[in-house]
């Protein structure tokens, strides 16, 4: 990763971005937050990510994740994997995927099977996310 032009998404970012998706899926019945993922994975970022502007690129390349990169890393790596394992261990893969962005390389395991990382790409003002 390129550290003088990309610096990693904190983990208190990642988790706005996290409980952002979450009212944006619940306020939409989900189908909000599809449609704006459709439109924000060809960007490599999701809809709670773009708003804290955050981007989602390759650990190796530093290059944004494609639309079905993004895909796979929101459906079948954090959606029916994690899902899955979350259910079968009562919550606790959710918890320790959460927890694993508070170490140095802040890589949750869903980062790890898509091989990416969450850098802030922009400066968002303080108190001037609109949704």
């Amino acid at each position: 990763m390129n550290t003088q032009t990309s610096q990693l998404a904190t983990p208190q970012t990642r988790i706005a971005a996290f409980a952002a998706e979450l009212v944006i899926s619940i306020l939409t019945l989900g189908i909000g937050w599809l449609i704006w993922s459709a439109y924000t994975w060809a960007k490599g970022t999701t809809p709670g990510h773009q708003l804290l502007g955050h981007e989602i690129v390759n650990v190796e390349t530093n290059l944004p994740l494609s639309w079905g990169q993004m895909a796979m890393r929101e459906l079948v790596f954090k959606g029916v994997i994690g899902g899955v394992l979350s259910s079968f261990t009562y919550g606790a893969f959710s918890l320790a995927d959460a927890g694993l962005m508070f170490r140095e390389d802040r890589r949750a395991i869903h980062d790890w099977m898509s091989s990416s990382i969450v850098i802030q790409n922009k400066k968002v003002p303080s108190g001037k996310i609109r949704f």
